[in-house]
């Protein structure tokens, strides 16, 4: 036989939860019923005369979208991680000498072939003819001044290649501007040039580490190669060592954007 009191309790119990689950619904239907009415507000509010529909709905956009509550400090700050930027900051460090190079090496080259004394020294006091060897075999001694002080950099090697390059660049449009119409006569003749420039480099560099003698000899057989010339190669000697220490005193940033000029050479003859 059930007991009358273990019934009451029961029934007691679940007429709690059912209260609670109607007071749930309730408050449930009212927070529905609030959200209603201030939807219906800020409607009515949008909706005022002379503001379109577009507006409407961005503002009503603006207003419940989620990016509204957001504090104004939480923007976007950084593309790439910290250690993504590095790698790429390296490689563009590494790659840009090497476009900076033929920009730089047409600055110099400007400074190089625009020496003032061509006629009034190289060919009237040197006795030597004024042809386009002479001219090549005098620009190069610049071309290699300006070697020497560029090596000084930590990107020498793509700036002197850029020197290079556009020394050559030249070389080719007088040779083509003589009156040479064959590419295979202008590339033979391009090659012994690349030879010859070479080898003066590699004379002068022997004769700038060791002695003034070594460095006349060099000066003597690539540069001018003349026999009753003997004071105007000791008088050009003297030059490149003097040139050389002026240069050295220069700033690279000076160098490398041109901003520097060559001196004309100082014969004892016309002291």
């Amino acid at each position: 036989m059930n007991n009358p009191l273990l019934l009451t309790t029961r029934a007691y119990a679940r007429a709690r939860t059912v209260a609670s689950a109607f007071s749930a619904v309730g408050a449930l239907h009212q927070y529905h019923a609030c959200c209603s009415s201030s939807r219906t507000l800020i409607r009515s509010n949008t909706s005022a005369p002379g503001i379109s529909t577009s507006q409407q709905s961005r503002s009503q956009k603006l207003f419940y979208s989620s990016d509204a509550v957001k504090p104004a400090n939480n923007a976007q700050k950084a593309v790439l991680s910290p250690k993504y930027a590095s790698v790429v900051k390296g490689l563009f460090k590494w790659f840009l000498p090497q476009y900076q190079g033929q920009t730089i090496g047409k600055a110099v080259y400007q400074k190089c072939s625009s020496y003032p004394d061509f006629d009034s020294f190289w060919v009237k006091e040197c006795q030597l003819p004024e042809t386009f060897q002479t001219w090549f075999s005098t620009t190069s001694l610049y071309v290699w001044m300006a070697m020497v002080r560029v090596r000084a950099d930590p990107d020498a090697k793509h700036y002197n290649q850029g020197l290079v390059d556009a020394f050559f660049r030249d070389t080719e449009a007088r040779i083509r501007k003589s009156g040479v119409k064959s590419s295979r006569i202008v590339n033979d003749t391009l090659k012994d040039l690349v030879s010859s420039f070479k080898g003066t480099v590699m004379s002068l560099d022997e004769g700038f580490a060791s002695s003034d003698a070594v460095l006349a000899a060099a000066i003597w057989r690539n540069i001018v190669p003349v026999d009753e010339a003997i004071v105007q190669v000791d008088a050009v000697t003297c030059y490149v060592r003097k040139e050389l220490q002026r240069l050295d005193k220069c700033q690279i940033s000076d160098i490398t954007s041109g901003s520097f000029a060559f001196e004309p050479v100082h014969f004892a003859s016309e002291a």
